[in-house]
């Protein structure tokens, strides 16, 4: 009764706001974003794209990427643990593993399971933007790019072409919390910058002994502790430097550490025995050069990133897991515009014409005691043209071959237009992508001896998954205070990686399995359809005196059918309906900012491990934040899942209950 009643006051509310709001500038459409690597603004991309502001995340009630990802349509989260521990990112359905994440221009994705893509290695208060990329851009980005592109973009990375003042000036970003379960949380940068050169430094650190939970194994009698907790520590230290060499040469690198330390009970196991605990330690840098001259501009993007995975499975008697991958990244672009503005082009008809092309080149290597040791090259050679027409025309046109030492060479085409007419842009998109098998799913359990029934076996041979996507949607802003976006899109997929239960005798490329014994064996199983429909709306209006009210609403349909007679749980690991309510109050004592959801989707259930994904379930997250009014601080009251609502997302792994936290935020 109280989800059906949220529900029914959310929607009236929105008719209240919509009838009332009237003018604003629509400064989001006019940011640019690198939807297919050429900038462009998000109205004239054609796609659908979301833009997370800096602004936007210091109000937000959250804590990591992946809860700020969870307010946006089209996006589902299947977490395993609250504040950025682990979570599985799905876009328009896709499956986790379809998603690429990217950091500063270099892809993050890890090459040995897609369940650590949101690893992100970087403090909150570095993150400039985040750019949502929803739809295919494999062409433009490469592999992994099906459901979209979660694009982080940090603060010195935007700014690194900027001018900075003539004396040296420094700024201090801080936020200091503390909570229930012994939480604990800093997360500090300071960011020093003058004319030509900046420099930046972070440090996060998140702590918590976790909740205490029953245990299932005590229960089987293979365990005599009662309950467990999922405890995590989680510490990642950053820095940046920037250097105009001129006023046409710039030189960007960022490295840093990351060390991770929890409970993975039942993150991937439904398993009685499960007592997992998991270290994931990682080093990384990147760097870019970028000439831009007149009508050229040319950009160098390299990045490495070491990580050490050691999975305990149950401490102090079995022998745990350990992998060690080495990720390289390399790719150049030129772009060349011709532009109204500067004559080259008739600016009667044309704002500009850009064009690019490039070439990337990823390497991918593991050491694993389960998985044995690989290595694996992909890469491709990409062009982009994007001509922006003065009548409000905006095409954008990709085409790749793509490269890899484990697969053939695949051609993948996109294209993408938009139609301005007064208050209403008529956007459409349609691409081709792929993915390949990471080594998980090539290679997991290859290397133990006589490997026992029922476990996951992998496939060396896997094909990659291809998709075609197509969408079609406006953007309408009958007040400039007011914007409303419906989408629709449809989705076809092949080869589709899942792990199916096969007979030992018809496994012919893994000699480490008993005979005649049923093994989940990684496959290209099925051939999968996803429909559905985002709707996106944004009021905002100004209510005088500093104050003012913001409403984000969001909806999402997702219908996905498979050649079998129902998709696997992996293929279809998403909601069926997903409803997304924000609300923000700015006030000039400080602010009030409420984000809520509601999620109708597949139920599953699992006694073993008192597994439970509900049929549905509402949650809230809200956050009070109040400047001092004689000090920089700014004090803060948040609290997690607000209606205290019991639920799971991933089978066996229980999602945090109602959390209280609070602290102060310092930025001078």
């Amino acid at each position: 009764m109280f989800k059906k009643l949220t529900i029914l006051t959310s929607g009236l509310l929105l008719l209240i706001v919509t009838d009332a709001f009237g003018q604003i500038e629509a400064e989001l459409d006019s940011i640019s974003v690198t939807a297919s690597r050429i900038s462009t603004t998000v109205s004239e991309s054609g796609k659908n794209v979301s833009v997370i502001t800096r602004q936007d995340i210091d109000r937000m009630p959250i804590t990591s990427v992946d809860e700020l990802l969870r307010s946006l349509p089209g996006v589902n989260i299947n977490a395993r643990q609250g504040f950025g521990v682990q979570a599985d990112v799905g876009i328009r359905g896709s499956t986790f593993s379809q998603v690429l994440f990217m950091l500063d221009n270099v892809p993050l994705n890890d090459p040995l399971t897609a369940h650590f893509n949101t690893n992100i290695p970087v403090s909150l208060s570095e993150i400039g933007r985040v750019e949502l990329v929803r739809g295919p851009a494999s062409a433009s980005f490469g592999a992994d790019a099906v459901g979209g592109v979660v694009h982080i973009k940090t603060k010195s990375y935007l700014q690194r072409e900027v001018p900075g003042p003539d004396d040296i000036r420094t700024s201090v970003d801080a936020n200091l919390g503390a909570g229930e379960h012994n939480l604990q949380l800093a997360d500090l940068s300071v960011d020093l910058q003058n004319k030509r050169w900046r420099f930046s430094s972070s440090l996060r650190r998140v702590d918590s002994d976790g909740e205490e939970l029953r245990n299932p194994g005590f229960d089987a009698g293979v365990s005599d502790q009662r309950t467990y907790n999922n405890y995590f520590e989680m510490t990642n230290f950053s820095s940046s430097l920037s250097y105009r060499v001129s006023d046409h040469l710039t030189l960007y690198t960022r490295g840093g550490i990351e060390d991770r330390d929890f409970s993975a009970r039942f993150f991937y196991t439904r398993s009685e025995f499960d007592q997992s605990e998991e270290q994931i330690d990682s080093r990384w840098g990147l760097a870019a050069v970028t000439f831009d001259k007149d009508a050229h501009r040319s950009e160098l993007n390299v990045s490495y990133r070491n990580v050490d995975d050691t999975f305990d499975f149950w401490p102090g008697t079995l022998d745990p897991n350990q992998h060690t991958t080495d990720q390289v990244f390399i790719n150049a672009s030129h772009q060349y515009e011709l532009s109204g503005s500067t004559g080259s082009l008739n600016p009667d008809r044309f704002h500009y014409i850009r064009l690019m092309v490039g070439g990337q080149y990823l390497n991918k290597q593991i050491e694993s005691t389960d998985r044995g040791n690989h290595n694996s090259d992909m890469g491709g050679v990409y062009a982009i043209g994007s001509v922006s027409w003065v009548n409000g025309l905006n095409v954008t046109a990709s085409a790749r071959l793509q490269f890899d030492s484990v697969a053939a060479t695949e051609f993948l085409p996109q294209l993408s237009a938009s139609y301005a007419v007064g208050t209403v842009t008529f956007r459409s998109s349609a691409g081709r992508a792929i993915r390949v098998g990471d080594f998980t799913e090539r290679f997991i359990s290859s290397q133990i001896p006589d490997l026992s029934p029922l476990r996951n076996i992998g496939n060396p041979d896997l094909e990659p998954e291809k998709s075609y996507t197509v969408d079609a949607g406006i953007d309408w802003r009958p007040g400039s205070r007011i914007k409303l976006s419906p989408t629709v899109f449809y989705r076809t997929s092949s080869n589709l990686i899942d792990f199916a239960l096969v007979n030992s005798n018809q496994i012919t490329n893994v000699d480490n399995l008993q005979p005649d014994e049923l093994y989940f064996y990684a496959s290209n199983v099925e051939q999968s359809s996803v429909i559905g429909v985002e709707f996106l709306s944004d009021l905002t209006r100004s209510l005088g005196n500093n104050r003012s009210v913001r409403f984000e609403g969001g909806y999402t349909y997702l219908h996905t059918t498979s050649d079998g007679d129902e998709p696997s749980k992996y293929i279809s690991n998403h909601p069926e309906h997903q409803v997304n309510l924000g609300l923000q109050f700015a006030f000039p004592w400080g602010s009030i900012h409420s984000e809520n959801s509601y999620h109708v989707r597949s139920e599953e259930t699992n006694a073993i491990v008192d597994g439970d994904v509900p049929s549905d379930y509402f949650l809230s997250n809200l956050n009070v934040q109040a400047t001092t009014g004689w000090s920089p601080a700014k004090l803060y009251l948040r609290i997690m899942n607000l209606t205290d609502t019991e639920y799971q997302e991933i089978l066996g792994a229980p999602m945090p209950r109602r959390w209280i936290m609070g602290g102060l935020k310092l930025q001078f």
